[in-house]
């Protein structure tokens, strides 16, 4: 039997600073598309996000009555946000109005251009350290919103914002900051 080599202040040592929390963090629409208004105090709004999820799906190929897998394509998981809806409504009708030049609620026809892209935005996503300074910045690349969640009223809700769920659409999303990896591409 191995000995027991661990304790808790080898634990909290491997710790650095006690760990990142997950409640400091920032979203924030960099570029919108033409004829969307731009989105300067979400980052005040905008109450939980997540890194989405990065999978690379297997190549399954039969080769001598075995499953051999080969990395195929990545995809990126949607990136899911919740917002705080505020008396004006800006946020949400800047989103809505985004949808709707994508298609539109009456007519059913896009207001972009037909050229692939021009109704894309970027976002970014940063996590700080209790320091303030910046861990990570995810950099989302042609996003645009998916889903716009119901917002739920109710006479029995007195003590509480009113809050909505956005789902984001996006190419792909690129990572910087102290906390990422380096490759030989860096």
């Amino acid at each position: 039997m191995a000995a027991w080599t661990s304790s808790l202040t080898t634990f909290k040592g491997a710790l650095e600073y006690g760990g990142a929390r997950p409640s400091l963090f920032e979203f924030n629409i960099t570029g919108v598309p033409a004829d969307v208004t731009q989105f300067k105090q979400l980052k005040y709004y905008c109450t939980v996000s997540a890194l989405p999820p990065l999978t690379v799906t297997p190549i399954e190929r039969q080769y001598f009555g075995r499953t051999v897998k080969m990395p195929g394509d990545m995809v990126f998981g949607d990136l899911s946000t919740t917002i705080i809806q505020t008396e004006s409504a800006n946020e949400r009708t800047y989103i809505e109005t985004w949808m709707d030049l994508i298609n539109s609620h009456l007519e059913n026809k896009r207001s972009y251009d037909p050229n692939m892209g021009d109704e894309w935005g970027s976002a970014e996503l940063t996590q700080y350290a209790k320091d303030g300074s910046t861990l990570m910045t995810a950099a989302f690349v042609g996003l645009w919103p998916t889903t716009v969640s119901e917002i739920a009223l109710s006479y029995d809700t007195v003590s509480d914002i009113e809050q909505y769920d956005v789902t984001w659409a996006y190419q792909y999303y690129t990572l910087k900051g102290t906390g990422v990896a380096k490759t030989d591409q860096d």
